[in-house]
């Protein structure tokens, strides 16, 4: 629930009275000198319809107007008001969003420190593989606030809002990737890691060598889930922690693969860091349209260029070329990454299906960025095998390579791993028990 306030000049009363008389709302009003202040309970989805009437009219011009949570409203036309409004989503107004975005920002200060405090969290937990730490350093990361002001700022038509969104995610995760990286050299050089750890095998880095098409998919998910909790009452601590799930591992991992002079592992963490940005992006923006949330340009038939300011606008042109080209690039990088994947799991896969191999069965398949063909080095590619026997397969590394070289066209080096599985008979089992 909310109160709306608006103080308006006493010719201008009978407008704003005559809203709310539209949509049945219960107001009462305080003369003060020649000025008048309306009072009004509304249900939160009634917010925007009334405020954009009231705007549209020429009281918005030099009117006072403020919003403010209510606690407990007994009128005699609220419940009814609430019952009309209650299949309606209670998406917040535009204005109050906008408030809410700019209220939920921190200041540049603790936003780089609180940056660094959790990628360093995060790339101590990677390197001790232990979510625990990783998951602390999402609860105290501040991205949610920057990931999505820059697509509230597009349909809010606040320009400063948008180039400033976009420039602190930038370098607030340039940020984080140095962080990480020399939080990696200094643990290596130290010796407080083993000198000859490989940093790929371990279990919660080896998940984020590269985009994949389910990790797109979480990242838009984010995106989605936290439009929803930016413009409804919900709260948004829950949904930060989702966000910077999808973007803190991600810039630890990068900058841990500076420090081990890891190139293409480099490469492929620092484009799942990018997708993941560009896709909680786009998904909080689809999401605001399809909530209804228009530009102010488009209701008010003015065109984009003239919705931004002469000073702003070669800033906020470049800005927006910077993602064009920023989206095309990563766009084209994950796709031929997602391909390579795919073709290295159905090859995977029709080789463990040959009768040579009937003992054995796929426990995972873990493939290194495989994009483009200018990059230099074998693709890494590890196969987790499970086997009921202990027959040795020499020859089934060699195999894979030849198998997933032909069809990707690229050099790999395959890896194979084999774990040891034993199904226990019941009688058996009986006996153990006894034994013991």
């Amino acid at each position: 629930m909310r109160e709306l306030h608006v103080r308006v000049a006493d010719d201008h009363v009978d407008e704003v009275t005559s809203i709310l008389n539209e949509h049945d709302a219960d107001f009462t009003t305080v003369p003060q000198n020649d000025d008048t202040l309306v009072l009004c309970p509304l249900p939160t989805a009634a917010v925007s319809p009334v405020l954009d009437e009231i705007r549209e009219s020429n009281v918005a011009d030099d009117s006072y107007t403020v919003v403010t949570k209510a606690e407990l409203v007994e009128t005699p036309n609220f419940a009814d008001l609430r019952q009309r409004y209650s299949s309606s989503l209670r998406k917040l107004a535009k204005s109050e969003m906008h408030a809410k975005i700019r209220e939920l920002q921190w200041p540049f200060q603790l936003y780089y420190l609180g940056t660094i405090l959790s990628v360093i969290a995060a790339a101590a937990g990677l390197l001790l593989d232990q979510p625990a730490l990783i998951i602390g350093a999402m609860v105290i990361a501040p991205q949610a606030s920057s990931a999505l002001a820059a697509p509230a700022g597009t349909l809010l038509s606040d320009w400063e809002l948008f180039v400033e969104s976009i420039k602190e995610q930038i370098l607030g995760l340039g940020v984080a990737i140095v962080g990480a990286a020399l939080f990696g050299w200094f643990v290596r050089s130290t010796g407080f890691v083993p000198p000859g750890l490989a940093i790929t095998e371990i279990e919660l880095v080896g998940v984020r060598l590269a985009p994949t098409f389910l990790s797109t998919i979480g990242a838009v998910t984010a995106g989605i889930v936290g439009a929803f909790g930016y413009t409804t009452e919900q709260s948004t601590a829950l949904i930060g922690v989702m966000i910077a799930a999808a973007l803190i591992p991600a810039a630890a991992a990068t900058g841990l693969a500076i420090a081990w002079v890891a190139p293409i592992f480099g490469l492929g963490a620092l484009l799942l860091l990018l997708v993941n940005v560009l896709a909680i992006n786009l998904g909080a923006f689809i999401t605001l349209v399809a909530m209804g949330y228009q530009p102010d340009w488009r209701r008010s038939g003015t065109s984009f260029r003239e919705s931004i300011s002469s000073g702003r606008r070669t800033a906020v042109y470049g800005t927006i070329l910077l993602l064009l080209v920023a989206t095309i690039g990563t766009g084209y990088l994950t796709a031929a990454n997602i391909v390579f994947a795919r073709s290295v799991n159905q090859e995977v896969e029709l080789t463990l299906d040959q009768p040579a191999y009937s003992n054995l069965s796929i426990s995972g398949v873990q493939a290194a960025y495989g994009g483009p063909k200018w990059q230099a080095g074998a693709t890494n590619v590890t196969v987790s095998v499970s086997r009921t026997s202990n027959r040795e397969y020499e020859n089934l590394a060699s195999r894979l390579e030849r198998r997933i070289e032909r069809r990707t066209n690229q050099d790999v080096r395959v890896t194979v791993e084999f774990t040891e599985s034993r199904t226990v008979k019941s009688n058996e089992k009986t006996t153990a028990r006894a034994a013991i």
